[in-house]
């Protein structure tokens, strides 16, 4: 009787250990001292957990099946069973320190990226190096995950900090600031220009604003267009799901190849530039920039990012409209569609679930605002 229950104690440990380290809470990026320390905190558990499954398991499978007579077929399943398991969890334990950017953040591996990649973190919160108060000219570069580079591993490799490079190298009274926020829109990216400029006692002498197609998100929402979320793991069964959501090993596998999960953000996007009374209330939010722009004689130029991966539906779906009206308005733009037509799309892109811009996009894009600079005789 003892002999059963002390097996029974030992398969409920090894479940136990099997659901901790799959249900283990897994914390999301942030940028504090706090949170990296709950970070490898976490990962000192999972990982001190991952070995002691691997004690039991390893005990358990001789205590009870090598030691015992048991039919030959049975012990050579149990020990085919106990070497996949050995395999899983070490590929389980390694894949918690493989980083891999996604478009919107969703996989494990994504998390990891941020963790290890997204610094440094100003004093004004921003992914840059730190402001430099007394410059005589200061360039704002303000938009969203584009500017801030979601995907690019260094900061350095932004078109906002190869501009930096570029012009202070040629004349040290410029000073490039990167005032990118992941998922911000038109109107937030404003509201961020102007508190930045406020909480730093700095004043733009030009602003380069960069505009994507998901700038009008907010207004779309607010005005009734609906949209529910990314439809992240739909094509998993349902059994699984929890696993491969908590899985390091298998989340990473899972998310190497694209799974449509964007396409009913693509569906709300094109509901939201066809809605005319939408596309009004967003070009207002456009004009916040170029009414303050005006009224403080500071120059403007706008730099439009296509969709990476489709830049004709990028024209049809609102480069054209926007860039229309940025010419009825006679401001300044730059059209990154016409940069990189020329390039496949796996040079423009991160990865094929990362479409956000590539080290060689950046490069170019930076490129071409200097000699808009120089034809504009700025700075």
């Amino acid at each position: 009787m003892k002999g059963k229950i002390k097996i029974v104690y030992r398969v409920i440990l090894i479940i136990t250990l099997f659901l901790a380290i799959f249900f283990l809470p897994r914390v999301a990026y942030d940028y504090s001292p706090a949170f990296f320390m709950i970070t490898m905190m976490m990962t000192f558990i999972r990982i001190l957990l991952i070995f002691v499954l691997l004690i039991e398991l390893t005990r358990f499978i001789n205590d009870y099946i090598i030691k015992r007579k048991l039919p030959n077929w049975l012990k050579n399943i149990t020990s085919m069973v106990y070497v996949l398991v050995i395999i899983f969890m070490v590929f389980e334990g390694i894949f918690m320190f493989v980083p891999r950017s996604h478009h919107a953040g969703i996989p494990l591996c994504s998390k990891i990226w941020f963790f290890k990649y997204w610094k440094p973190i100003n004093s004004y919160g921003f992914r840059d190096k730190e402001v430099i108060p007394d410059k005589k000219d200061n360039i704002y570069v303000v938009g969203d995950s584009y500017t801030a580079g979601h995907g690019l591993k260094h900061y350095g490799s932004r078109f906002s900090n190869l501009l930096d490079h570029d012009l202070s190298s040629q004349n040290n009274d410029v000073q490039v600031i990167n005032l990118g926020v992941n998922g911000a829109d038109t109107k937030e990216e404003f509201n961020v220009a102007m508190q930045f400029s406020k909480d730093s006692g700095t004043k733009p002498s030009l602003i380069i604003l960069q505009y994507f197609g998901n700038d009008i998100d907010r207004v779309a929402k607010t005005n009734g267009v609906q949209f529910f979320g990314f439809e992240a793991y739909a094509d998993v069964p349902s059994y699984i799901k929890q696993v491969v959501q908590s899985s390091y090993f298998l989340n990473y596998m899972y998310w190497v190849l694209p799974h449509g999960d964007a396409n009913s953000y693509i569906a709300f996007l094109k509901e939201s530039y066809n809605n005319e009374e939408v596309l009004n209330k967003h070009l207002l939010d456009l004009n916040l920039f170029i009414d303050y722009a005006r009224e403080d004689s500071v120059p403007l130029l706008v730099v439009v990012f296509p969709f990476m991966q489709d830049i004709p539906f990028s024209e049809e779906l609102y480069i054209g409209k926007i860039t229309d009206y940025l010419e009825q308005q006679q401001i300044d733009y730059i059209d990154v569609s016409t940069l990189v037509e020329d390039l496949s799309v796996s040079d423009r892109v991160i990865n094929n679930n990362d479409t956000h811009p590539s080290e060689i996009v950046n490069r170019r894009v930076a490129d071409e605002i200097e000699n808009y600079l120089q034809t504009k005789q700025i700075f």
